[in-house]
């Protein structure tokens, strides 16, 4: 059976991440299709904790997994580690005393209570009452009965606004007393405005253009690299962990690029392009796509043989780049030294390398039918991760 494993970031009001919401679908038909909640979060648990690397799946944060009346009841989520864990009683958990006595008994233990999908009824006053966290769908409840609720129990439990799908209804969940946020605004954040030309970035705008000439002079790029002092040392750190290729440590600017090659060269200032373009709006976005960046260069070098894996590479990193610097992607692709391959798919012109870049898309958000019998994608997602993870430790 395969396994398809999806999560989705939550943010706090400085737009950090404090966790992710894991989940999990299966089908054997072409179509979205209900499975038992009990077994759907079961199989969220083996194959977060013992399929897939937990921690890196929540990157060092918590897990917001999802629990059923039954799973409740026997005290499931005691199984897990409760620093990691925010157990979420889903809505229609009817509040028996036998849910009533696992919840505090959890609670006693150190875990995190959240309340999903919250609609206040007089019968749910009990379970409030043990809640951390109470979790609104912003675009299925009025916003006046949503402050109402924030006003009343605003000042012992944290409220989590789900859906927030454009800027106006973020600025207005912070406004009635929001602490977390969820949906899908948060793939494309509101950024500064005005992308103002930092010296290091017209360095390596200058380096991609050396790259893209048909015999690019490395002595040359090496020049251009050491006039930075900044960019010479994660140049050089870089190549010495990430892309170490032979078992000595390399000494100069010039040795490293041409030790790495043109192709990882490329890569390698892509990225550093894309980091120096970075506000701490921006950051969560700037991750994800990077791991899109990397899941697609690994789809397409095993399976499309029609598209060149860096070409997918550079596509993903790019395919939010228009939100990074609240810019037209039309005037952003005029300036970036890329094949026309890549500047159509940005443009969101067909071809294969935008089918591929709308598949990768909606397969991060769960928004594409689950085909038991195409490819399992899990695994590119989550070497995606690994390398985007490593790549940022070892660069900084």
């Amino acid at each position: 059976m395969k396994v398809y494993v999806a999560r989705q970031p939550i943010f706090d009001q400085k737009l950090r991440v404090c966790g992710y919401e894991l989940l999990y679908r299966r089908s054997e038909k072409n179509i979205f299709e209900h499975v038992d909640d009990a077994l759907a979060t079961a199989d969220v648990i083996h194959n977060a904790y013992l399929v897939f690397n937990f921690r890196e799946l929540t990157e060092g944060t918590r897990a917001f997994i999802n629990f059923p009346q039954n799973l409740i009841e026997g005290e499931v989520p005691a199984l897990l580690p409760r620093q990691s864990l925010v157990v979420e009683v889903l809505e229609h958990v009817e509040p028996t005393e036998k849910v009533l006595a696992a919840l505090r008994s959890l609670r006693r233990k150190g875990y995190t209570i959240a309340l999903d999908d919250f609609v206040f009824e007089e019968k749910y006053r009990p379970l409030i009452g043990l809640a951390d966290i109470i979790k609104i769908d912003y675009q299925a409840t009025p916003v006046d009965q949503q402050k109402r609720l924030i006003d009343a129990l605003g000042h012992r439990v944290e409220f989590l606004a789900e859906k927030i799908e454009t800027p106006l209804e973020y600025e207005t969940a912070k406004k009635l007393g929001y602490k977390m946020f969820q949906g899908y605004f948060f793939s494309r954040p509101t950024v500064v405005h005005g992308a103002e030309v930092h010296p290091l970035r017209h360095t390596l705008v200058e380096v991609l253009k050396e790259l893209d000439r048909p015999e690019p002079n490395f002595r040359r790029i090496a020049g251009q690299i050491e006039r930075s002092v900044d960019l010479s040392y994660k140049m050089l750190r870089s190549v010495n962990t990430v892309y170490q290729k032979g078992r000595h440590t390399i000494q100069s600017i010039e040795q490293a690029v041409a030790r790495i090659g043109l192709d990882e060269m490329r890569r390698w200032s892509y990225l550093m392009l894309l980091r120096e373009m970075q506000t701490s709006e921006s950051k969560e976005l700037i991750k994800q796509s990077v791991i899109r960046g990397k899941m697609m260069e690994l789809i397409a070098d095993d399976t499309v043989p029609a598209v060149m894996p860096f070409d997918a590479f550079i596509t993903g990193i790019f395919s939010s780049l228009d939100v990074i610097l609240d810019e037209t992607m039309t005037s952003l692709v005029a300036e970036l030294p890329v094949e026309p391959v890549v500047k159509e798919a940005l443009l969101g012109k067909p071809n294969k390398l935008r089918e591929l870049l709308d598949a990768v898309t909606a397969y991060e958000r769960l928004t594409v039918p689950v085909d038991e019998s195409a490819p399992d994608w899990s695994p590119y997602y989550i070497r995606a991760i690994q390398w985007a993870q490593t790549f940022e430790e070892k660069s900084e």
